[in-house]
């Protein structure tokens, strides 16, 4: 099974990449304190925390916290939202780990193997069930364009959309060609635009990582305190051998070999794409007792001479009911990309990401009522 990474972009100007100025979570907490206490405005702050590029994770505690401390307004709550989702691939700050003396080879292979046990089995013990994906996307191209017809330059990420679609989970995968069911006909469902899309979220994903594994390097990492209890945290590295874990980009470029391209002059663009199973590495959130997996994070490891740079993705897992029943399920994910521009100097780049919830679980079967004749 494989998980897969879409993108399909319109690529019509970019403006220059920027030096990001790097800061730890503590650092960016007093830098909130600050503007707080010099009375800045929302739209100042939210503008302070946007290029910031964390070094460690803003995890869901610290942000809670945060925003409780600090109560700021909601464009800077949205930067932080932002924050939290592009630094969730690395590992949170060292006061957040749990101190716990780390685990000998014996429990850590018992907790490997309880992890593959539950991918292998318990996934497929799910029931068929619907479920619906809410997702707001974002990218940082330009938002406006000047009289001349030309974009203007934008860096930061803003809202781009927001969509949403019913995802079927059936015979132990998700299947894209059901329509939707007669109890949910009067439900809102937008389909996803084209743009950054993932898949394998139910399942391929875990499957996968958990089956290249095998093939690859899995080392200790660390305890990690989460809303779940402490969770054991092992590193992973996929060489491109072994790799299952499916990308496909595709763009189209104008005719000119330029980076900035008026709107209007796109006769003679031609499609570009790359399609491919990149080496990736990651993490993996494990319950040392169950082996339930919590959380899987994958970052790709694409050459450096390719036009995609990053094609990632995090999965949050929690427990949601089904049917009367209890099942380990996404909740949430977090897909990111970074394309260059190698052929403009200085280089130029764009991010999209895309933050996904996944609610509205329930049972997909049949219900038959029995009337009585009179």
């Amino acid at each position: 099974m494989r998980s897969s990474f879409l993108i399909a972009l319109l690529i019509v100007a970019i403006s220059p990449a920027l030096s990001a100025q790097h800061m730890t979570v503590d650092q960016l907490r007093a830098l909130l304190a600050s503007q707080k206490t010099a009375h800045k405005s929302d739209g100042d702050t939210a503008g302070k925390v946007a290029p910031v590029e964390l070094t460690e994770q803003l995890t869901p505690p610290a942000l809670d916290k945060i925003e409780a401390d600090l109560q700021p307004g909601p464009k800077t709550t949205e930067a932080l939202v932002l924050q939290a989702d592009l630094s969730g691939f690395l590992d949170p700050p060292p006061g957040e780990l749990a101190t716990k003396e780390p685990p000998d080879a014996a429990a850590r292979d018992q907790m490997m193997r309880r992890a593959i046990e539950f991918a292998a089995i318990a996934l497929h013990r799910m029931p068929d069930f619907l479920a619906t994906r809410s997702t707001r996307s974002f990218d940082d191209r330009p938002t406006q364009v000047s009289l001349s017809g030309w974009y203007a330059a934008q860096r930061d990420l803003h809202l781009a959309g927001a969509f949403a679609e019913q995802i079927t989970y059936r015979d132990g995968k998700e299947v894209f060609d059901i329509q939707p069911s007669q109890q949910n006909a009067k439900r809102p469902v937008h389909p996803s635009p084209s743009g950054l899309t993932t898949s394998g979220e139910f399942g391929p994903v875990l499957a996968t990582v958990i089956t290249d594994a095998l093939k690859g390097q899995m080392t200790w990492s660390h305890w990690e305190q989460t809303s779940a209890g402490v969770a054991a945290v092992f590193h992973f590295q996929i060489p491109q051998e072994a790799s299952h874990y499916a990308v496909s980009f595709c763009w189209l470029v104008g005719p000119s070999q330029s980076s900035y391209r008026h709107i209007n002059d796109m006769a003679g663009a031609q499609v570009n794409c790359y399609k491919g199973t990149p080496a990736y590495h990651g993490s993996i959130s494990i319950d040392p007792a169950t082996g339930t997996v919590l959380r899987i994070a994958i970052e790709s490891d694409l050459p450096p001479s390719d036009r995609l740079a990053h094609a990632d993705l995090f999965v949050q897992y929690g427990t949601v009911e089904i049917g009367g029943r209890l099942y380990t399920c996404p909740v949430r994910s977090v897909a990111l990309a970074l394309i260059r521009f190698p052929q403009s100097t200085p280089e130029r780049t764009m991010r999209c990401l895309n933050e996904a919830t996944f609610t509205d679980y329930h049972r997909f079967a049949a219900t038959v009522r029995v009337v009585p004749v009179q």
